[in-house]
């Protein structure tokens, strides 16, 4: 495959993922059809089998895309927070309402692919990797928050799940909630949330009040 004939196949694969993600944030994963996929990618119905081996294929692809996105926001974020553990803490957390990712379509297509997990395991499989470093590296940036002054009694790990529940709840709310609670209101409630997870640190959240 030559460089021209492998990026006209790369594009042709984005827009159908694109059109398919944006087909389950509308009708949802169990109802959006490759006919759904195909009238939205502007593509006839037996071209989308040149690009995936199946609809599980396709979507496998999309949530696989929406990982990849994830990773990478988290990781440049914490690049450009630098050394400090609880702006480096403060940066993946807020990476959750980045307006690259936090995005209706986005957060909807990923509450569907959630619902599925139990039902589709190959879901899971995608995810496995991407969810390891995430949940290793939210952990090792919670323990220093639990260094010294720690009233809370929560190991890294607890608190790591604590944070990552706190952002995806934030997520359904941003998905069901108040039409006009917005990103930046999202993650100063994150920040205030931290604030109070992590007392002796509360400062370091925008919090003034730090906890005696």
């Amino acid at each position: 495959m030559t460089g021209r004939s492998a990026a006209h196949r790369n594009r042709r694969r984005k827009q159908l993922t694109d059109a398919a993600l944006g087909c389950i944030a509308s009708l949802g994963l169990r109802d959006t059809t490759v006919q759904d996929v195909a009238r939205r990618a502007g593509m006839a119905v037996g071209s989308i089998s040149q690009y995936f081996d199946s609809k599980e294929a396709l979507y496998t692809a999309v949530l696989n895309a929406l990982s990849e996105e994830f990773a990478a926001a988290w990781q440049r974020g914490l690049e450009r927070a630098g050394h400090d553990p609880a702006a480096r803490l403060r940066s993946l957390v807020r990476t959750y309402f980045d307006k690259s990712i936090c995005q209706r379509r986005k957060v909807a297509v990923w509450f569907a692919f959630w619902g599925e997990v139990r039902a589709r395991p190959q879901y899971r499989k995608v995810c496995a990797g991407y969810d390891r470093d995430h949940d290793q590296t939210l952990a090792g940036l919670c323990a220093p928050m639990l260094d010294g002054r720690n009233q809370t009694g929560l190991e890294p790990q607890g608190a790591a799940r604590l944070v990552a529940a706190m952002c995806q709840g934030l997520w359904l709310e941003f998905l069901t909630g108040d039409a006009g609670l917005g990103r930046e209101e999202l993650a100063r409630l994150a920040d205030r949330n931290l604030a109070a997870l992590f007392p002796a640190a509360a400062r370091e959240f925008g919090d003034e009040t730090e906890a005696a």
